[in-house]
């Protein structure tokens, strides 16, 4: 794939959010991001691809070479076949099969993953009902007639070892370009990956720089705040308040002799010393 990146335009990426020394810290770098993909009208021109079938543990480079002499056109191979990860879209070899099986499931490789019908014809071999089509295992089917067809002649099952093989199986028939239109196709795609002009790109590098970035010019700074813990407060509780020139209005409030009070058990009596309780001695609160 080193053809492949050496192909891609360049990109100055900030590596920090602020500046170092009055100086914007970019670091030049590939623009991954950068990607051609084939033209849907071209997938379906069977004169300019060939089909190829990948042997057992092939690699994309050697594909390259088996058809182009070149290993490092891997990237071909793969961008004409839509490939981007290789390592789930490209055909595993046997043994990384069953390594796969094994991690990927917790049941035996020989167990039912899923069932299939089989093909139902009639007494003039037509068919009623096509093979292959993935049902339950409960699937049942009447024929015009009424009868039920049983079940070993209706569906069949497939293990998990058949199914991922089948579904590797089908990942190994792929399509390349066929060799004489390798150049023009190498000169479209180093084409295509050049940025258009714009004032980001330097016109000698082509290389692009986004200038206009706000939130990269700031520096991110904690503030900084202090409590009162264990400092003298400013503001004195209620509880603290000097009320000594402050004056009260008790004229609306007065006990005559025999009057009971609010807890309905003190009969009051006046006597020259001030307010006593006839039956009870009094606290300091004024109550028995």
């Amino acid at each position: 794939m080193s053809k492949y990146f050496s192909y891609l335009p360049n990109v100055y990426v900030r590596t920090s959010s602020y500046r170092k020394s009055n100086v914007d810290p970019y670091s030049l770098a590939k623009n991954i991001f950068r990607r051609i993909k084939i033209r849907e009208e071209l997938d379906d021109v069977i004169l300019g691809f060939q089909q190829y079938t990948v042997k057992n543990n092939q690699r994309p480079d050697e594909v390259a070479l088996d058809a182009y002499g070149d290993m490092k056109l891997d990237w071909v191979v793969l961008l004409c076949n839509n490939i981007i990860n290789v390592y789930n879209e490209w055909p595993m070899s046997e043994d990384e099969l069953e390594r796969y099986i094994d991690s990927e499931y917790e049941e035996d490789a020989d167990s039912v993953h899923h069932w299939v019908t089989q093909r139902i014809t009639d007494q003039r071999g037509r068919i009623l009902l096509k093979e292959g089509r993935e049902v339950p295992e409960n699937f049942t089917y009447k024929r015009i007639d009424g009868t039920v067809v049983p079940k070993e002649d209706l569906i069949r099952p497939i293990s998990v070892y058949d199914h991922e093989t089948e579904q590797n199986d089908y990942k190994r028939n792929i399509y390349l370009l066929r060799k004489q239109y390798l150049t023009g196709f190498i000169q479209e795609f180093k084409s295509l990956c050049k940025y258009l002009p714009n004032e980001e790109t330097d016109p000698e590098t082509q290389s692009k720089r986004s200038r206009d970035t706000v939130e990269e010019q700031f520096v991110t700074t904690k503030p900084t705040y202090s409590t009162n813990i264990g400092q003298t407060p400013s503001i004195e509780f209620a509880s603290e308040s000097d009320y000594s020139s402050r004056t009260f209005d008790t004229s609306g409030a007065t006990i005559s002799e025999g009057d009971v009070l609010a807890d309905g058990t003190t009969v009051v009596t006046t006597s020259t010393a001030g307010i006593t309780s006839a039956s009870d001695p009094i606290n300091q609160y004024g109550s028995a």
